[in-house]
């Protein structure tokens, strides 16, 4: 069966050092990234939209953003639709990131994260998580994400495994370090000697990426690359993980164009299952739900149709 699975990265406030480098006239927009009042902004705006729709979605919570706005997570902590994950402490990068808006003229070049700080961000954020909002964390979203994940990786792996996550969405560009990403399918890191962490790559395009070349003003025209996607997803019976983020919900204006909620309406319409990274990994794993078998050992990806 064809799935979607809605995420968030959940990062405002905790993304300064990364955005510094290439913050500039050309994306405004990313200003709301820096400021906690878009966390409120954002995430208000999103839980009711799904909590309308009845369709459940994965938080990937920064450790930062949950000290600096931990009253906006009140609403999500108490409801069963709402998954929460983490996103790392201050959106730390496992490998190192280039990346330059499209049209800017300043690239980002983010090293990797040493390990030693590696491990105290996650073993703090997911600390963070259950003492502030009683959630369990297994899930990592990684800041960027990367061309083929963390495969050839087993000293990072080892580490996502050591602070007590089962699954990871890494893989989230393509081999051009860019969009859209190919429809790579679920897999576990078998080949790196951790068969018990699943990958689950997000593909198509980020909101910010998508946002960056067409126009924070083009919610509409992305509503409908990412219906396109639907009907792709629909038809080859795909797994497709979405990364948005609450700042992007803000900057694009959601309310406004529908691009989120037009994705989730033509789900339904076309039989797409919609269900939590986390409720995924578990019937896949079976380790808490029945089903399973939808991850493979080793990655396969499909292109897609078309990229807008």
């Amino acid at each position: 069966m064809a799935t979607l699975l809605i995420g968030y990265d959940t990062e405002s406030a905790a993304v300064g050092e990364g955005l510094a480098r290439f913050l500039g006239p050309e994306v405004p927009q990313y200003r709301l990234a820096l400021d906690p009042e878009s966390t409120r902004r954002g995430v208000a705006l999103l839980a009711r939209l799904h909590e309308e729709l009845e369709a459940p979605c994965t938080f990937f919570v920064c450790g930062r953003t949950l000290l600096h706005a931990p009253d906006a997570f009140e609403t999500l902590a108490a409801s069963p639709l709402f998954d929460i994950q983490q996103h790392t402490y201050s959106h730390v990068v496992l490998r190192e990131v280039r990346y330059r808006p499209e049209g800017g003229e300043s690239e980002a070049v983010l090293a990797e994260t040493p390990a030693v700080a590696l491990r105290e961000e996650l073993g703090f954020t997911s600390e963070l998580i259950r003492r502030y909002l009683g959630r369990e964390c297994i899930g990592l979203r990684t800041p960027f994400g990367y061309y083929r994940g963390l495969l050839g990786r087993p000293d990072l792996l080892r580490i996502v495994a050591d602070t007590g996550h089962r699954y990871v969405s890494s893989w989230g560009r393509n081999e051009d370090n860019g969009n859209p990403t190919p429809w790579v399918q679920p897999f576990d890191y078998a080949e790196d000697g951790f068969a018990g962490i699943l990958e689950l790559p997000f593909q198509f395009w980020l909101d910010g990426i998508w946002f960056d070349a067409h126009g924070y003003g083009e919610g509409r025209a992305f509503r409908r690359a990412l219906e396109g996607a639907i009907d792709e997803v629909a038809e080859r019976d795909l797994v497709f993980a979405t990364a948005f983020h609450e700042w992007c919900a803000v900057a694009a204006d959601e309310e406004g164009t529908g691009w989120i909620r037009g994705l989730l309406q033509h789900a339904r319409r076309r039989g797409v299952e919609i269900i939590t990274y986390t409720d995924y990994w578990a019937r896949t794993t079976g380790a808490g739900a029945p089903g399973g078998g939808r991850a493979g050992s080793r990655p396969g990806a499909v292109e897609p149709a078309s990229d807008t």
